[in-house]
């Protein structure tokens, strides 16, 4: 399985952990944003990563849609609950991570692209949603207490924060997330995929 990926991408960092934490192999095929290869652009015409080219030919986009397709690939370890509440616990939470993670990004290129001149309205707006997460996330820790793919997805969005915008990460509003996060980013397949510039 070839994985199209850049190692700053926390939606790509999701993915690999999850293959770690399963024992899959992946070749990674880095990519250059500014100068998309042509390969990802067949695979994926949107030119967005991660990209998935399964050896069977099946090509999947979506960090969340590959990553079911790991889970189908190899079941165990199990990072998806069979019974129902804990399933839907999971998806919702990991739906959670994911907005967080699309909140950090916006503003992350706001930044980047406007630096002088950002929509500071919007910003704002943003940070607080980041924050507000963040809170929410902590109030509900207990239901990453298990490696799934929501605390996967959960550690990586906190550490794109961390990576690319620190000053909003509110250890001491967030004891609980922030105990959870010094454990679990301990993990092997979290040190091996830490974003680096």
């Amino acid at each position: 399985m070839k994985l199209f990926y850049t190692k700053r991408s926390p939606y790509a960092r999701k993915v690999r952990v999850v293959a770690l934490e399963k024992g899959i192999d992946l070749e990674l095929q880095e990519e250059d944003l500014t100068a998309k290869s042509e390969e990802l652009l067949r695979l994926n015409p949107v030119g967005k990563i991660p990209v998935l080219a399964a050896d069977d030919g099946t090509v999947l986009c979506d960090s969340s849609v590959i990553c079911e397709y790991l889970e189908d690939y190899q079941k165990q370890p199990a990072m998806v609950p069979d019974a129902p509440a804990p399933y839907w616990r999971m998806v919702n939470l990991d739906a959670v991570a994911k907005g967080l993670t699309d909140v950090t990004v916006a503003v992350f290129y706001e930044k980047l692209i406007h630096p002088e001149d950002y929509h500071a309205k919007f910003i704002a707006n943003k940070e607080e949603t980041i924050v507000r997460t963040l809170k929410y996330l902590d109030a509900h820790v207990s239901d990453l207490k298990d490696f799934n793919m929501a605390a996967a997805a959960t550690a990586c969005a906190i550490g794109y924060i961390q990576f690319r915008a620190r000053y909003l990460w509110p250890q001491n509003s967030c004891q609980r997330l922030t105990q959870w996060y010094d454990e679990i980013s301990q993990r092997e397949s979290l040190q091996q995929t830490v974003p680096v510039a």
